[in-house]
């Protein structure tokens, strides 16, 4: 009798243990087709150019499915396109027969390289010299333009873990006063998470240097969105509906944030998602900070925002059912105290 009893409670405990290692090894694979498919076979489409040329040299850049084409008046014009984060690349042919390639090394080197090779396959068809101008290039400690990747999806893995930490050890949100403080706790452990990560990136490193203080604001709101989305799904859907969430950012989301393969080399799948998922925001929005002057910042910084303020919401949503269902419990609880018959004693 008691070892089968020591067998009944093995088995859950088994049970649960391959359930967990099962659904584990499901997550690696997934990463694994995801990050696959995103980076194995990277392929041009929808490279947005800015064309500065003879109108024939337009229409036959706009025959190319790959290509999005907006033609500009000069090769200032051109050049300003692609600083202000309108265009991926530029081309722009003088009256010297030279096809100027602008590029922009610090919105992605995978980009660059392949508007370089478009521009020179242009140049060399068009009977022009290619000459190529990086107008925006990477810094030295970041030469392949991917430290902003790295520090965004290992910044997601800090958040993420972190909502998790305090929503386990401070409980279920019930109170406003809870609220507030579990706000502030997050808010003020997204600034030590981003601090750590902005001294790194800019002191050791020396990758994303000169605008420190706007690099920690990046991070720190992103830290923010990614930590508030699922502390603010934990707290209306509950903790599967928050792994759910976390599982897609982990496996789609730091596929799609265009780090190593820029959003125009990515599949359509993930070029998609590239600018809804708060990864994509992030990486876009440093890079605007670090390499082109804060153009484009927009855009992304609005995107974190709204990220963070859906988990605020229903968060805040949660909070106030619980508030309200606390309520109506208690005033029906006395209700029925009030109206229960009197019990008559024997004496009576």
């Amino acid at each position: 009798m008691g070892r089968h009893h020591a067998a009944a409670r093995r088995s859950p405990a088994v049970r649960n243990t391959v359930l967990a290692l099962g659904g584990l090894i499901l997550v690696v694979l997934a990463m694994i087709a995801s990050y696959s498919g995103a980076f194995a076979n990277p392929t041009l489409h929808d490279l947005r150019v800015a064309v500065a040329g003879p109108e024939q040299l337009v229409d036959s850049l706009r025959g190319q499915d790959a290509l999005r084409v907006n033609a500009v008046g000069d090769a200032g014009a051109a050049r300003d396109q692609v600083l202000q984060r309108d265009a991926d690349t530029a081309f722009a042919v003088d009256p010297a027969g030279v096809l100027t390639v602008y590029v922009a090394g610090g919105g992605g080197r995978s980009v660059a390289v392949a508007a370089e090779n478009v521009g020179e396959a242009v140049a060399a068809q068009a009977g022009l010299r290619a000459v190529v101008e990086d107008v925006a290039p990477a810094s030295a400690g970041d030469p392949s333009g991917t430290v902003e990747f790295y520090a965004v999806i290992f910044l997601s893995i800090g958040a993420s873990v972190g909502a998790t930490i305090l929503g386990r050890f401070m409980g279920t949100v019930r109170r406003p006063a809870t609220l507030l403080l579990r706000t502030l706790t997050l808010a003020g452990y997204s600034a030590v998470l981003a601090g750590g990560v902005t001294l790194y990136v800019d002191g050791v490193l020396g990758a994303l240097v000169g605008h420190t203080w706007q690099v920690f604001g990046a991070l720190w709101l992103y830290s923010m969105a990614v930590g508030g989305a699922i502390t603010g799904v934990a707290a209306a859907l509950g903790t599967t509906a928050s792994l759910i969430l976390t599982g897609f950012l982990v496996i789609i989301g730091n596929a799609a944030a265009a780090g190593p393969v820029g959003r125009p080399l990515l599949s359509g799948f993930y070029a998609t998602f590239s600018g809804i998922v708060p990864q994509g925001a992030g990486v876009s929005l440093l890079r605007s900070i670090a390499y082109f002057g804060g153009n484009g910042a927009q855009t992304p910084a609005v995107t974190l925002v709204l990220w963070g303020a859906a988990g605020c919401v229903l968060a805040i949503l949660a909070t106030a059912a619980r508030v309200n269902y606390r309520a109506l419990h208690d005033h029906f609880g006395r209700g029925r105290d009030l109206l229960r018959p009197r019990v008559l004693s024997p004496a009576d």
